[in-house]
C-alpha cells in the first residue's frame, strides 16, 4: 500500500532533516530506488508465473535479506551526514572511503535487480542473484566498518 500524500510530505521532510540534501541523500535514494526496483522485479515475477514458486521464494527471501539492509544503510548516510553535512556533492576527504563503499553497494543492488531479471528470463541461474545479493550485504557491512575506523579527529574535519 502507498503512503498518503501527507504521509509522503513528512517523510520527505524527516529526510531533509536527518539526510540533507546533498551527497548523503543521494546515496540513500539510490539505494532505496534499487531495492524499489528489485521488488518490482520479483512482483512481475510472480505475477506472470514465468518461474516456480520455489525459486520465486528465494527471490523474496534475497529480497527479505537485502531489505533489511536499508535501515543500515540509512544510519550509515544519517550518521555521515551528521559528521560530514554539505548540501552538494562534494565528498568530504574522511568520510570519502564510506561514501565509496555505500555506493558500491547501491551499484551491486542495482545489478542484483538485473540479475533478478536476467533470471525471470530464463537467461541466468537463481544463484546468480544469490552472489550479487550477498555481495550487497558485504558492502555494507565494510561501509560500517569504514565508518567504525574513522577516528574521532577524522570525523571532525
Amino acid at each position: 500500500m502507498r503512503a498518503g500524500p501527507f504521509a509522503r510530505r513528512r517523510q520527505a521532510k524527516r529526510d531533509d532533516q536527518e539526510l540533507g540534501n546533498g551527497l548523503w541523500r543521494r546515496g540513500h535514494d539510490w539505494f532505496h530506488r534499487s531495492l524499489d526496483r528489485y521488488w518490482q522485479v520479483v512482483e512481475e515475477a510472480g505475477k506472470d508465473g514465468t518461474i516456480p514458486q520455489d525459486q520465486l521464494n528465494g527471490l523474496a527471501h534475497a529480497g527479505n535479506v537485502l531489505a533489511d539492509l536499508m535501515p543500515r544503510v540509512r544510519k550509515l548516510c544519517m550518521t555521515a551526514h551528521r559528521e560530514h553535512p554539505g548540501q552538494g556533492m562534494e565528498i568530504p576527504g574522511a568520510a570519502s572511503e564510506v561514501h565509496r563503499i555505500l555506493s558500491r553497494a547501491a551499484n551491486d543492488l542495482a545489478t542484483t535487480a538485473q540479475a533478478a531479471t536476467m533470471f525471470r528470463l530464463g537467461q541466468t541461474s537463481l544463484d546468480s542473484v544469490g552472489r550479487r545479493a550477498e555481495k550487497v550485504v558485504a558492502a555494507v557491512e565494510e561501509a560500517e566498518e569504514a565508518a567504525a575506523r574513522m577516528t574521532p579527529t577524522s570525523r571532525g574535519s
